[in-house]
């Protein structure tokens, strides 16, 4: 027997309001089904020799979505969730905040089937609008330091523009998308410095309080000093001696940061997530820097993907998960499902970053990354974006 119209009409508007409910809810949704659904469709492209997808080349629209199309969609959840301690006002949510996530969703799908020029303009709307709305709630004294961040949107919002018109030169493309890479790996880097040893001192207080992470200090400052200065070198030129250095000494202090926040103390598999994306950081870094002369010692696309596939999809999916169990369910360990996507994204994060060093399976090992990055991202929304039972 068919459900009647008024009671689907009904059961729409109860799913629509569970959505947008909560600021964080439709972007880590859209971002985890989004990277669920593009990684793989890239795999295939590769191995098929697809020419064009809107209008760029298959490598150039897939470093394009991730940096600029997944990324920006788990920073804006982070974000939106984040405005109550900035400004004491309740975050965003229903319409506005569908507004917000329909620019989102515009600009993945509409430049697949707009002329070129639409699709870029409409592509790059949603970082500008999204910085509008932060800067509105930034303005109070306590926000003086998510101010200075939130000026990277408009730098993301350039660079995506930049990246779809200058998709002909490829150095400069390239280039480019580092950038959008230099910035997540500098969020992790400095909004993970926060986070992570903030939940370690939580997680480990009580029995083991006198071994708690030390408070952020002068070494955390002079750590995002040298990752900034590295990060620039990387992206304006990955091969230079000065990424080298810069790089390689901005890796051995992330692994000393690390070090510094005891994780191997930690029991709960959902804050260790949070250690291993953070460790994803230190090992991109480290490698980025060997990748330059004089060392050369691996490719530049192991480095690359250590910084994407590794820090920024590990760190993003545990946030993800972390912030969705506490906030939207009330939980605070991760359950089964959860840790089984984050064992999956960090086992696909190892798959692509060994690929260029194994050229010989390099496909294989490139269609298994694939699998196992579709496993993690997909499991994320099943099991903790889904409405909690009491929902009627």
């Amino acid at each position: 027997m068919s459900a009647s119209p008024r009671l689907v009409a009904s059961r729409m508007r109860t799913e629509a309001g569970w959505l947008f409910a909560a600021s964080f809810r439709p972007f880590f949704l859209g971002a985890c089904l989004y990277a669920a659904a593009a990684v793989p469709l890239w795999a295939w492209m590769f191995v098929s020799g697809v020419g064009e997808v809107a209008h760029l080349p298959p490598l150039t629209w897939h470093a394009h979505e991730m940096v600029f199309g997944f990324l920006p969609a788990v920073i804006a959840g982070y974000l939106l969730s984040a405005t109550p301690n900035w400004s004491g006002k309740l975050p965003a949510s229903g319409y506005r905040l569908a507004a917000l996530f329909a620019l989102w969703l515009a600009g993945r799908v509409l430049p697949l089937v707009l002329p070129f020029w639409p699709g870029t303009i409409i592509d790059a709307i949603f970082p500008l609008t999204l910085f509008l709305a932060l800067a509105r709630e930034a303005r109070v004294k306590s926000a003086q330091q998510s101010r200075h961040g939130l000026m990277l949107f408009p730098l993301l919002a350039l660079a995506s523009i930049a990246h779809r018109l200058l998709v002909g030169d490829a150095e400069v493309a390239a280039m480019l998308a580092r950038t959008g890479i230099g910035v997540g790996a500098l969020l992790i880097a400095a909004v993970g410095g926060r986070l992570v040893p903030s939940f370690t001192r939580n997680a480990l207080s009580g029995a083991r309080a006198e071994r708690v992470p030390e408070p952020y200090g002068q070494f955390d400052i002079a750590v995002l000093f040298v990752a900034s200065t590295g990060l620039v070198s990387w992206v304006v030129a990955p091969a230079h001696p000065v990424t080298a250095v810069t790089m390689t000494g901005a890796g051995v202090l992330h692994v000393v940061r690390l070090l510094r926040w005891r994780g191997w103390l930690l029991r709960e598999m959902g804050i260790a997530a949070l250690h291993l994306g953070y460790g994803w950081l230190a090992a991109g870094t480290l490698l980025a820097g060997l990748a330059a002369r004089p060392f050369l010692l691996v490719p530049p696309d192991a480095a690359l993907h250590a910084l994407t596939a590794g820090a920024i999809g590990t760190m993003t999916l545990a946030v993800m998960g972390r912030l969705s169990a506490t906030r939207g369910q009330g939980r605070r360990a991760a359950p089964q499902p959860i840790r089984l996507a984050l064992i999956a994204a960090n086992l696909a994060a190892l798959a692509r970053v060994a690929a260029p060093l194994v050229a010989e399976i390099y496909v294989p090992l490139l269609g298994t990354s694939a699998v196992l990055w579709f496993l993690a991202f997909a499991i994320l929304p099943l099991a903790h974006l889904r409405p909690c039972p009491d929902v009627k």
